[in-house]
């Protein structure tokens, strides 16, 4: 069994933890506190009149800590925002019909990943990430073809860690679905480069 840490501030007990990530476990013991984590994770109590946060062990082989998954949450919505307005100049730069309507279906795609994963990101904390663009597109378009297949197969392995390593379903299906889109989108990207 895996320990858990939890640290403790004066405060009030946030409604985050009434969420998929750390559920609100009653203790029928006493009245006076509550416990945070999940029944097969050992958990500290504390007085309900506390604010607290609790991270699961990082070596967990079913879990990642809550904040691990957010931070990876973020740089998800980061990348789906900088390959909208990646794509779009892409597109622009295609020299062919063809190429143009792929990229433009791609770009739809990423579209609604960004979407979903925003979504997602809203329900499970409570607030809307702002997303920023961390890497720039090339302007050329070869080398952004070949910017985009690298920049896809990188984030499938994001998705996919993410995926795996959490146990909310909602997310590790739409990260898992994600995962398929990008690896389809980098095998365009490929044919484009030949």
């Amino acid at each position: 069994m895996r320990s858990s840490i939890t640290t403790v501030m004066d405060g009030v007990i946030p409604s985050l933890y009434h969420s998929p990530w750390n559920p609100l476990l009653h203790c029928p013991h006493a009245s006076n506190h509550v416990h945070f984590g999940y029944p097969s994770y050992p958990s500290k109590q504390i007085s309900s009149n506390q604010h607290a946060y609790h991270y699961l062990d990082p070596n967990s082989p079913i879990h990642v800590r809550q904040h691990e998954i957010l931070s990876q949450m973020m740089k998800a919505i980061n990348g789906e925002y900088a390959a909208i307005a990646c794509y779009q100049k892409l597109k622009n730069l295609a020299p062919t019909k063809k190429e143009k309507t792929i990229i433009n279906e791609i770009r739809k795609d990423e579209i609604r990943h960004f979407n979903t994963f925003s979504n997602l990101y809203t329900q499970l904390t409570g607030k809307k990430h702002t997303p920023i663009i961390t890497e720039k597109c090339p302007s050329d378009y070869k080398k952004g073809i070949d910017y985009a297949f690298n920049d896809e197969q990188e984030t499938v392995d994001l998705y996919l860690d993410i995926a795996y390593h959490t146990d909310n379903k909602k997310v590790k299906e739409e990260f898992l679905r994600a995962a398929h889109d990008e690896q389809n989108h980098a095998v365009w990207f490929l044919y484009f480069l030949r």
